[in-house]
């Protein structure tokens, strides 16, 4: 294994999801691209996830993991891309599933257009009818295919409700990464977002495949069902604290990154009216505190105060 050189390296944080881990792992043993590095890093589980993990790491060479006291997914995912030597990072949720032809897609097109990052669509595992408001994860038709500029594709994406910062959604080219230092904000939710925008911002050459490869489980209890709270509007606004320091490092980036803030923002604020009256007042006084309630339109703040459902 010491002279293994892999082509892409597949990093999974793991934190209690036992139940799906197995589905999640195959769908990336299984790839019919085989020069895999695969790092399962553990997050402090105490389910029998920790179990799983050994056990497919005696069948598959491939596989090396590493355990952690539970410190969040971007800390995760930060200490894993230290272990990595791929020349293209993807990664991996743990109670997801990606197609088998994801990867040997992404690698064949990376590698003839010489991209920065590439990407992709989803399309949704529906575990439950309680589930409503079932988010669509297709662009088909509606981006174009070319190589372009990260920017100039965030700017489009932005413009026409395009944006999924999901990192599941894209292969990076590893070197680029270490090259812009980019890597997860620790201790917040929501944390793909800066990442997604540091990755576009930075790519002089990037791509959309429009197939949707990743199956984004929709499952109660889950990050991405949980009801909107107060903790919703602490990751998103220090998301956007995060991102409003790249503009005063790139001012050349100032009218994208209003772009996202006002989008972002406003879409935070329109959410927020499910929740209680006094979150609702230490929300008011965030974004005041933060200079964020410029960037939200009347009509919002009307919902945000008025709307109860």
């Amino acid at each position: 294994m010491s002279d293994y050189q892999p082509k892409i390296s597949v990093i999974i944080p793991i934190y209690n999801t036992a139940v799906y881990l197995r589905e999640a792992i195959d769908s990336i043993c299984n790839q019919t691209l085989k020069e895999l590095e695969i790092i399962l890093l553990n997050d402090g589980s105490t389910d029998d996830s920790m179990n799983i993990i050994k056990e497919y790491a005696i069948q598959d060479s491939r596989i090396q993991y590493y355990v952690q006291p539970n410190q969040g997914l971007s800390v995760a995912r930060n200490q894993a891309m230290k272990y990595a030597t791929g020349k293209y990072i993807y990664f991996m949720d743990s109670d997801d599933k990606l197609d088998t032809r994801t990867l040997q897609t992404c690698y064949d097109i990376c590698e003839k257009a010489h991209l920065d990052f590439v990407f992709f669509d989803a399309e949704p595992i529906i575990e439950s009818s309680n589930n409503s408001n079932i988010p669509n994860y297709s662009r088909k038709n509606r981006l174009n295919e070319k190589t372009q500029r990260g920017i100039d594709l965030l700017n489009y994406e932005l413009d026409n409700s395009l944006f999924l910062p999901s990192v599941c959604l894209c292969l990076v080219n590893r070197h680029f990464l270490n090259r812009f230092f980019i890597s997860f904000p620790p201790g917040i939710i929501h944390e793909d977002h800066p990442f997604a925008i540091q990755i576009y911002l930075h790519a002089e050459r990037t791509q959309y495949i429009p197939e949707p490869f990743f199956k984004r489980r929709i499952r109660t209890g889950s990050i991405m069902t949980r009801c909107f709270s107060i903790r919703n509007i602490e990751g998103y606004t220090t998301v956007c604290t995060e991102i409003q320091k790249l503009q005063q490092q790139h001012p050349e980036w100032t009218s994208v990154i209003n772009k996202y803030l006002t989008q972002t923002l406003n879409d935070v604020i329109w959410a927020g009216h499910r929740m209680t009256f006094l979150e609702k007042i230490e929300t008011a006084c965030r974004f005041q505190r933060l200079s964020f309630s410029k960037y939200v339109t009347f009509r919002n703040w009307a919902v945000f105060w008025l709307k109860r459902k």
